[in-house]
């Protein structure tokens, strides 16, 4: 809805314009409609080549998209990108030159995608959050629909497997806090375990792991898994 209010307001203005000037604004106007319409398509392969100079060693782009022209109609578009490190956002400025955003994957913590009414036209609109709270939400509206779903996707895909990274170090850390115990699998016999000469040795191992239970280092499975390990090697 976003888009198409923009674009009624646009023609709204320029039509008061011209009848408040008796036409004088259509020069303005034609020049206005020159300079954003004409060569559009070598500005957007200079935006791209904007987006790929700021790209470091090693680093690949996945996609970009460019905002549909109905969503800056009094500016430059911007670009949205991601890559095999990052999320990047080129805001361009109106005589040239731009500005740069970026996310790295691992600082992601939630993105989100609306598909707008009249798709073709507005296609849909992302949001990102950083974990940085000093760091607002970066949003760019009237992407290019397929675009935006392939950034949406992979953002997600990211999101979760930084997750995943931070909860396994999270549980390292606690298990490294609580002594030292280590979840072994069935390929891996627990050294600790298999040394134990005695009933006070086993019991020993068993409180370190409900220990690591209680603070969360362990799921319930994997506690148990560590209590018949224990269990099997001083039988």
């Amino acid at each position: 809805m976003k888009g198409i209010l923009n674009g009624i307001i646009w023609v709204a203005f320029w039509t008061l314009f011209v009848v408040l000037t008796a036409g004088a604004a259509l020069v303005p106007l034609a020049a206005m409609a020159y300079f954003t319409f004409a060569g559009a398509q070598r500005r957007e392969e200079k935006a791209s080549e904007a987006l790929r100079s700021t790209l470091m060693r090693d680093e690949q782009l996945i996609s970009e998209g460019l905002q549909h022209r109905i969503f800056a109609l009094w500016r430059r578009r911007i670009l949205v990108a991601i890559t095999n490190s990052r999320i990047l956002v080129i805001k361009r400025g109106l005589f040239g030159g731009f500005r740069m955003q970026d996310i790295q994957w691992k600082d992601l913590v939630d993105a989100k995608i609306e598909q707008n009414v009249l798709s073709d036209i507005c296609g849909s609109n992302l949001v990102f959050k950083h974990s940085n709270a000093n760091v607002g939400l970066i949003n760019v509206d009237g992407v290019a629909s397929e675009v935006a779903a392939e950034i949406y996707s992979q953002s997600q895909a990211e999101e979760q497997a930084w997750e995943e990274k931070r909860r396994v170090r999270v549980m390292e850390e606690r298990r490294a806090a609580a002594g030292g115990v280590i979840v072994h699998t069935a390929q891996q016999p627990m050294a600790s375990a298999s040394a134990a000469t005695g009933g006070n040795r086993m019991l020993e191992e068993i409180e370190k792991a409900k220990k690591l239970l209680d603070m969360g280092a362990v799921s319930d499975s994997e506690y148990q898994e560590m209590k018949s390990k224990i269990l099997g090697a001083a039988a």
